[in-house]
């Protein structure tokens, strides 16, 4: 397993949690929550476009080497 798949399988986690915590028990005020989960949000996106970028990035070494033929 890949680790941005791994921390976004986190941060999902994470968040849903969170989620379920603030509807269930409320400790947190109402703006405190946003931010969390405004946080949490933007980590996973920063996440997801690394994984992107180091994606292509491999995508693009192995069809300059010729390792890969399409």
């Amino acid at each position: 397993m890949s680790p941005s798949l791994l921390a976004g399988t986190i941060l999902v986690v994470a968040g849903i949690a969170a989620a379920l915590v603030q509807l269930w028990f409320a400790p947190w005020p109402l703006e405190t929550f946003l931010k969390i989960e405004m946080t949490i949000g933007g980590l996973l996106a920063i996440v997801v476009v690394l994984w992107f970028a180091v994606r292509e990035q491999r995508e693009d070494k192995a069809t300059r080497s010729g390792d890969r033929l399409d």
